[in-house]
């Protein structure tokens, strides 16, 4: 979910880590910050019925500026509590930074971590901020862990023998003690 003063949907919800990788290297600031508006569309992308139908869920939003424009960010991020979907935050910039606009003129972009904070602790996600690309690498590496996940096969046979194992031996102690035979 791409937005300034309206969030437009790039990619849909994928575990393709390469598509992801390449929708954020295409993207560029681009004046307003409908933050509110942005995280309404995507929980509606992720919120498709039951939580006992859908996968595990969470949103992870990069921002460079306070929200100038749609609905309250905090207020959404109360409906993402009710639905279980944390809302990790990255406050991205300093507070002089600056956007270029094609036609040359500079428009500051301030972070606002105390809303992007707010946010978080909300929805029960975590905050971070970023004032260059390393420290966006390292909070995607701390976050990776917790949005992210892996499907592999385990074998668990063993688990089960060691149990019945267990239940045997305790039957057998069982029967000796009551009867002074085996069962």
């Amino acid at each position: 979910m791409a937005f300034s003063t309206v969030p437009h949907t790039v990619e849909a919800p994928t575990d393709d880590r390469q598509k992801v990788e390449d929708v954020l290297d295409s993207l560029d600031a681009d004046g307003g910050t409908a933050t509110g508006d942005a995280l309404a569309a995507a929980l509606d992308l992720v919120d498709d019925g039951p939580r006992a139908k859908r996968p595990p869920a969470a949103i992870v939003l990069l921002s460079d500026g306070e929200t100038t424009t749609g609905r309250d960010p905090v207020e959404v991020a109360r409906e993402a509590r009710r639905l279980r979907i944390p809302i990790h935050t990255v406050a991205l910039g300093t507070e002089d930074g600056t956007i270029t606009t094609p036609d040359g003129s500079l428009i500051p972009v301030r972070p606002d971590p105390e809303t992007m904070r707010e946010i978080a602790n909300v929805s029960h996600g975590r905050a971070f901020q970023a004032e260059n690309a390393d420290d966006v690498s390292h909070i995607y590496e701390t976050l990776g862990s917790r949005v992210a996940t892996k499907k592999e096969q385990r074998e668990i046979t063993v688990a089960f023998a060691g149990a019945g194992g267990l239940l045997l031996a305790a039957a057998a102690a069982f029967g000796l003690r009551t009867t002074a035979r085996l069962p």
